[in-house]
């Protein structure tokens, strides 16, 4: 009987050892879950941040252009054409009436 005692004692410490290691892994997994969590959302930070400074990047780039000055006095000019057109439809439609 000792030896079947001390059979199931072997087999009781294993399992108290596994148990303990599996709640130490259970710990570790839920720590490294966290830090995934975190390191997601500061990479969705950082991306939205990198996204942003490009925005700018480029804003500042067509802004230095000479291309983009033409461009302005070329938009600038349509819509003071624009402008017109409307003040001459208003002032066509006051004559009507």
């Amino acid at each position: 009987m000792s030896t079947t005692q001390e059979h199931i004692k072997r087999i009781q410490d294993k399992l108290t050892l596994l148990v303990e290691k599996h709640n130490a892994l259970m710990k570790e997994n839920d720590r490294l879950k966290k830090s995934l969590q975190e390191t997601a959302n500061e990479a969705g930070l950082l991306k939205e941040k990198n996204d942003q400074l490009t925005l700018q990047l480029n804003m500042l780039k067509v802004a230095e252009t000479d291309e983009s000055k033409e461009a302005k006095a070329a938009l600038e000019k349509k819509i003071n054409e624009y402008i017109k057109e409307i003040d001459k439809c208003i002032a066509q439609l006051g004559d009507q009436n």
